[in-house]
């Protein structure tokens, strides 16, 4: 397994989109890590961490919405896994993001980008510190 960055540890103040990341084709199976290491601000502000994966690098598939973190959340780090193993038997609908804490795993593609939105309670102090990580 390859580990690919797709957001490198940092403080953040707003949401965004990370850059698309070419994981080497279509893997088979991969391991997303979401590790936060500081939420030391109001409980009120909030961080949403999103994977999507993409076919061509420009139509963006969201497959991955980790549990969402409180402001004065702990340190944590969260794991979610894409497996063709478990490919699922269902149509999934991937107009809309994945619910917190859900995995869609059958759904693949040979570029991943992490995507997130942080929410400030009102005074402007929000911040969160974290990395995400795709070992494909």
């Amino acid at each position: 397994m390859a580990q690919y960055t797709l957001a490198a540890s940092a403080a953040r103040t707003a949401g965004a989109s990370g850059t698309g990341v070419l994981v080497g084709g279509y893997p088979r199976n991969c391991l997303l890590v979401l590790s936060v290491t500081n939420s030391d601000t109001d409980a009120g502000d909030t961080l949403d961490v999103h994977v999507d994966v993409s076919p061509d690098g420009t139509a963006w598939i969201p497959v991955a919405h980790f549990a969402q973190q409180a402001g004065d959340g702990a340190a944590k780090t969260e794991v979610a896994v894409l497996s063709q193993a478990n490919p699922g038997t269902s149509t999934v609908a991937v107009t809309s993001d994945a619910a917190a804490g859900a995995v869609r795993p059958s759904v693949w593609g040979k570029y991943m980008r992490a995507r997130w939105a942080i929410a400030d309670s009102g005074d402007g102090n929000s911040s969160h510190t974290f990395s995400v990580d795709a070992y494909c």
